[in-house]
């Protein structure tokens, strides 16, 4: 792979793809919808495949997804924090957006030796998204309160689930930190990033609390019981 291109299109199918997850050490599984970014850290131990979903498990994973909604994956090999190169492989819906990715936590000796055996395509870049102009007032931002509450409370579930895929993670909630223009809890095996200005608050069913969007519509985050 040439040093100057960072991003290629492999000629795979996304569940040969992710059959091979179990042996690329810890990976971070990241889904997203609606603004919001649900990631499980961990070792995959498990991706089994049937006609109408893969599950991907382990201690440290919980996603079930439909495979009919993926198209290709690409590999990218852009971010570098600290002299270490930290690949990830982006699963591609139907429209051209990144559905979920998942990110080489050990760097490209853990992940790149599995892809050698298929042919690449480059391709361009993704963009960048844009910067806000104006920094965001977490402060007052409606989602703010209910997730300020879960700090140091009983243990819940925090899922992200659209009619493709579905993701949790279940645990205690030991600190929340807003910054950059998010919501973040950052804990060892679960990271959740919301944006502000993404939710005009929560609305409680059943001892669940779904996120509600600005426009009014049910978001795909929610947050219940430990399960």
């Amino acid at each position: 792979m040439s040093d100057a291109v960072k991003r290629h299109g492999l000629n795979a199918t996304p569940v040969e793809i992710m059959k091979l997850l179990p042996e690329m050490d810890r990976i971070q599984t990241g889904a997203r919808a609606d603004g919001a970014v649900h990631e499980r850290l961990g070792k995959i131990e498990t991706v089994e495949v049937t006609d109408r979903s893969v599950r991907i498990s382990g201690a440290c994973h919980d996603l079930v997804l439909d495979p009919s909604a993926l198209v290709s994956v690409e590999y990218d090999t852009t971010m570098e924090m600290r002299d270490k190169i930290y690949p990830r492989l982006d699963m591609m819906g139907k429209d051209g957006d990144v559905l979920f990715s998942f990110t080489g936590l050990e760097g490209l000796e853990a992940m790149a030796p599995h892809l050698t055996k298929f042919e690449r395509t480059p391709i361009a870049p993704r963009p960048w998204p844009a910067r806000e102009e104006t920094e965001p007032d977490l402060e007052n931002d409606p989602a703010r309160p209910f997730l300020e509450s879960l700090i140091g409370a009983a243990p819940v579930t925090v899922r992200i689930e659209t009619p493709l895929f579905t993701q949790q993670w279940a645990g205690e909630i030991a600190k929340m930190l807003p910054a950059g223009g998010c919501f973040n809890i950052i804990l060892k095996d679960f990271h959740l990033h919301l944006p502000a200005n993404t939710l005009s608050g929560w609305e409680e069913r059943d001892g669940w609390h779904r996120g509600i969007l600005l426009d009014r519509s049910d978001s795909a985050l929610s947050i219940g019981p430990a399960q």
